[in-house]
């Protein structure tokens, strides 16, 4: 299978999201994820990506955004599974390491290795939407730990503009 660019790696998964999860949609907003599902009369919005990896090979996702606090879910077909993982395991995960995939910050962006330790996120085509609903249902119960993601993701944008306005001020200074 030829790799495709990562921003359309998870297309193959979201469909089959689209067609497991009753009341799916795609999106409406691709910043805040790659569908949306209505869970007890709210939207909530899931990050869809796939794994190719056959069993008992470990295979990589890029690109996991804890700090957008939404569930991701990967499609696994080879495995014939799915792994839902909340938000919060998400976060927790980020925060055990020690920098992001490209970044400084891993809740920013790191990479996660779909191996074994992810074993208990798996289940079923079936059993997909109860899973999906019991983490957007876990994951709003974590209010502090959202707002925190909430935070980071403002801290940093801050940051990024202090320091672009900076560097602009000192290039069009012409002072070294």
């Amino acid at each position: 299978m030829a790799r495709q660019a990562i921003r359309r790696e998870g297309q193959d998964g979201e469909e089959a999201f689209l067609n497991a999860v009753p009341h799916s949609r795609t999106t409406d907003s691709a910043k805040r994820g790659d569908v949306r599902v209505l869970c007890d009369g709210v939207d909530a919005y899931i990050e869809v990506k796939s794994c190719h990896a056959a069993t008992g090979k470990a295979g990589t996702l890029n690109q996991v955004r804890a700090i957008k606090y939404i569930p991701l879910v990967v499609f696994a077909p080879a495995r014939d599974t799915w792994y839902v993982l909340p938000a919060h395991a998400l976060v927790r995960l980020a925060a055990d390491k020690q920098r992001g995939q490209h970044t400084e910050i891993p809740f920013e962006s790191m990479n996660l290795a779909l191996n074994a330790s992810l074993d208990s996120f798996g289940c079923t085509t079936g059993e997909l939407p109860d899973r999906v609903h019991e983490a957007v249902r876990a994951d709003r119960a974590f209010v502090l730990l959202r707002r925190q993601m909430e935070r980071l993701l403002k801290d940093i944008s801050d940051l990024r503009d202090s320091h672009r306005a900076a560097v602009r001020a000192l290039l069009s200074s012409r002072v070294s």
